[in-house]
């Protein structure tokens, strides 16, 4: 199994990317699945650090026995040690990590735009950002970075879509 890992942080268009990377792989009829890190992990009270994985693997390898061979999944990782584990519950045959990245009053904006009046997780999220925007720009192992500053998520789906190709043809 191949793993596409898109990362970036709240607000970057991870999920937006994800669901326009896919209708281009159906429209190309290349088989995939799509994973959401935070879709799996999203419990209260939330799951402990050394839970939050399990699920992640889980799921993993249902596809993989289900004979998936390209898996697309989406983390907000707050480090390396998170980036590392992410991939090693993926437990992928190979790998390619894409960053998305935008300006922080971008993702702040687009937060407050996506997110219901009088969610109680705004303010937490909305401070992520600052914090999370130079960590995830220091992070080991990634292949692709995009701005999708101004970009529309099928753009950068494209520039994903031909990066993937290109190491298809090398292979």
């Amino acid at each position: 199994m191949f793993a596409l890992l898109i990362i970036g942080p709240p607000g970057a268009g991870k999920t937006e990317v994800l669901a326009a990377l896919s209708d281009l792989l159906v429209a190309d009829d290349v088989g995939h699945v799509m994973v959401e890190v935070e879709a799996l992990t999203s419990a209260y009270p939330a799951l402990a650090d050394d839970q939050w994985d399990e699920p992640v693997r889980a799921v993993c390898r249902l596809y993989r026995r289900f004979g998936y061979a390209l898996l697309l999944i989406t983390a907000t990782v707050e480090g390396q040690h998170d980036l590392d584990a992410v991939l090693a519950a993926i437990e992928a045959d190979e790998h390619a990590v894409v960053r998305l990245e935008a300006e922080p009053a971008t993702l702040r904006r687009r937060i407050v735009e996506r997110e219901p009046d009088g969610w109680p997780g705004l303010e937490p999220l909305l401070a992520a950002v600052d914090r999370l925007v130079p960590v995830i720009a220091g992070l080991d192992g990634i292949g692709l970075a995009i701005s999708t500053e101004g970009a529309q998520p099928l753009a950068v789906a494209e520039q994903i879509r031909a990066a993937l190709s290109r190491r298809q043809r090398r292979r």
